[in-house]
């Protein structure tokens, strides 16, 4: 066998050394780091809105002791969870209680479905359900309340708007619409904030009326590379237009949180903090 030369062997080492790193940076991201994202909103007066999003299977120390803590100071007016508060395969949600109440204890706290709610049998949903109003959180299945004087619409977009439609069922079989917005949710009230899983359609949230969208389920494009962005969507696009950030269309304005679960590379878990742009963070 031909011996290698020395520059192979450097090339080789040097490609060794950075699988290493790259191996013990995922591992660090994937069961360590818990980062913070603040976004200034144009929208005189908000609250100071912490976002969770997409927490599915992972956890922050037991009974999310760590996720309550770092929740905490950031001194929350409302906590909103835009979906994916636990995988389709959970069939208990007994820590989703406990995360809740330890939420609860800080601020009022919103949630909406994401897919994965949506993915859960009818019986098991209806446990999330109760385990949601156990836990001292609303759970809005479209519908619209009034918070420290803020409206905010949770919009329970249907199955076919995620998946459905391509050869392996992953891809929209229905786009969201204006329309669909107001079917379901009826008629925009001034200054809404709407929480809606599915950051894609944008365009149809920002036309029904919306003044902030605060949305998830893109986990970031699961990969982030510099100067590029996400990589994947959960439909298997690539470079998904709306992964993670502040958006702003026609006047409304949108922010996609990362999320906290979910295998990720160069992309940490994050809460997300909101305030206006008139305050201060």
């Amino acid at each position: 066998m031909k011996a290698l030369s020395d520059l192979q062997k450097r090339l080789l080492q040097a490609a060794a050394g950075i699988c290493g790193a790259v191996s013990g940076w995922a591992l660090l991201e994937n069961t360590v780091l818990l980062c913070v994202s603040k976004y200034e909103a144009g929208y005189p007066g908000l609250p100071r809105i912490v976002q969770i999003s997409d927490l599915h299977r992972r956890h922050f120390g037991k009974a999310q002791k760590r996720l309550i803590r770092r929740t905490a100071k950031l001194q929350p007016d409302i906590i909103v969870i835009t979906g994916d508060l636990v995988s389709r395969e959970e069939r208990s949600f007994t820590e989703t209680v406990h995360l809740l109440r330890g939420l609860r204890k800080l601020a009022p706290v919103l949630a909406v479905p994401g897919n994965h709610e949506g993915d859960l049998p009818p019986e098991s949903y209806e446990q999330f359900r109760k385990a949601v109003r156990r836990g001292g959180a609303v759970l809005l299945e479209n519908e619209i309340v009034t918070v420290k004087g803020i409206p905010f619409a949770g919009v329970f977009l249907p199955r076919s708007c995620f998946r459905g439609g391509s050869l392996f069922g992953l891809r929209p079989a229905e786009a969201c619409s204006a329309e669909l917005m107001q079917e379901l949710l009826g008629s925009c009230p001034p200054h809404t904030v709407l929480l809606a899983h599915n950051p894609l359609y944008f365009p149809a949230y920002a036309q029904w009326g919306a003044a902030l969208t605060l949305s998830g389920h893109v986990h970031g494009g699961f990969l982030r590379l510099p100067g590029i962005g996400g990589v994947l969507s959960p439909e298997r696009r690539l470079f998904p237009r709306y992964d993670k950030g502040h958006y702003r269309q026609n006047g409304s304005e949108m922010v996609v949180s990362a999320g906290l679960g979910n295998l990720r590379l160069f992309n940490p878990p994050e809460l997300c903090l909101i305030t206006s742009g008139t305050g201060k963070n």
